[in-house]
């Protein structure tokens, strides 16, 4: 059997209905938040409030200095820069393959912008097989989100090593894919697991801390909602009532709309928002070892289509106006080389840690040629092989 496009014609019908009612009933709210950022825009009674808020274990965008409702243009870029980025990808274990492993591939590339020399590229894979690395401390095999936790920490120990060393010839961004934390689920990842990764990738941003260089986390098609958030605080909470207001208010805000339209609308292409800081209960390890989570939305788009971008930075970055502006401006500038609102240091990066499907089944041919060598018979479960069987094999 198959999916037959015919019987779900009329719910996928439905669907679209429903987006576009969703899509114009948010779209109304959009100026009423706009109006409430302005309207606080650089009130201290709110700030309170949030302080007040996050001790009742509010979670949202926590004001800074800057004007909640500010555009800020981008600034001009030296003439020598470096930009380093790393992303990674990976071969989860299966265990009805031919053999037990898992595969982290890096791919990092350094631009030398204004040396006139060509991008230094490298893809670092390292293949994990032996009893240490598979299980985890319950003798579990370790999961996927364990594994998505190891390679991050790779990709962010690459990303420090490359930056501070380029931070010696000309002023250097560090750039992530994703969030400038470690997101790591308690459910999915053990708590010893979970503190030796952190306290691995805390270190790493103490690297580029101590390195002063310029570090982000860029997210494409972001979807928090916490400058919303902090709009409903200011302009529905009694300020006398912030503990009741927080008890009672759990879901999604002014028709569940996320932050991405309200900066849509107020941003032009190039320009950021106010920087805020991010309360959450997840950030408090950050918070604790000078690393504070901050963010700030940004217009990578065109005056044909705006694209908005959420960018994190450590506290160090967000209190530095000349490492955060080279952050800004090094992000537009590498968002109009690609033309497609996803910079152009990342891009690279992907391509070069991304495994194909032809070079994993190249790469477990391998594998089963080295086991043959050492006299294993090599097959994977019987399982796996009667549905590629079932999948790809002659119909009889």
């Amino acid at each position: 059997m198959t999916l037959e496009l015919g019987k779900v014609a009329s719910q996928v019908a439905a669907m679209g209905a429903n987006a576009a009612q969703r899509t114009s009933a948010r779209a109304k709210v959009v100026p009423t938040v706009l109006g409430v950022l302005t309207r606080y825009r650089a009130d201290h009674q709110v700030r309170e409030m949030v302080e007040s808020a996050i001790r009742q274990g509010w979670g949202g965008a926590v004001p800074v200095t800057e004007p909640l409702d500010a555009a800020i243009d981008p600034i001009a870029l030296p003439k020598r820069l470096t930009i380093v980025a790393t992303d990674g990808s990976q071969i989860y274990p299966d265990r009805h393959g031919i053999a037990l492993y898992y595969v982290i591939n890096v791919g990092s590339i350094v631009l030398r912008l204004g040396s006139g020399e060509a991008p230094g590229i490298d893809a670092t894979p390292a293949v994990c097989f032996d009893e240490e690395q598979l299980y985890g401390d319950d003798d579990y095999p370790v999961s996927g989100q364990v594994i998505n936790a190891r390679r991050t920490v790779v990709e962010m120990t690459r990303l420090a090593q490359l930056a501070a060393e380029e931070v010696k010839s000309a002023p250097t961004v560090a750039l992530a894919d994703g969030n400038i934390a470690l997101r790591v689920k308690q459910e999915g990842i053990p708590a010893a697991e979970r503190d030796r990764l952190e306290t691995e990738y805390i270190r790493q941003l103490n690297t580029l801390r101590a390195a002063e260089i310029a570090t982000g986390g860029f997210i494409s098609r972001p979807g928090a909602t916490s400058v919303v958030r902090l709009a409903e605080l200011a302009e529905q909470c009694p300020p006398d009532r912030v503990a009741e207001f927080v008890k009672n208010n759990k879901g999604r805000p002014y028709e569940g709309i996320t932050d991405t339209p309200l900066f849509d609308a107020l941003l032009k292409p190039g320009q950021r928002s106010a920087v805020f800081k991010l309360a959450t209960q997840w950030a408090r390890p950050y918070e604790a070892t000078g690393h504070a989570i901050h963010f700030f939305y940004l217009n990578i788009g065109t005056d044909l289509r705006s694209t908005v971008a959420r960018i994190e930075v450590p506290e160090w970055v967000a209190s530095d106006p000349e490492r955060l502006g080279l952050l800004h401006a090094a992000i537009v500038d590498q968002c109009r080389v690609t033309d497609n609102a996803y910079p152009y240091v990342l891009m690279r990066a992907d391509e070069l840690a991304v495994i194909t499907s032809a070079e994993k089944a190249n790469f477990e041919q391998m594998v089963g040629v080295e086991l043959l060598r050492h006299g294993i018979q090599a097959r994977p479960s019987e399982k796996a092989a009667t549905k590629s069987i079932a999948r790809y094999g002659k119909k009889r």
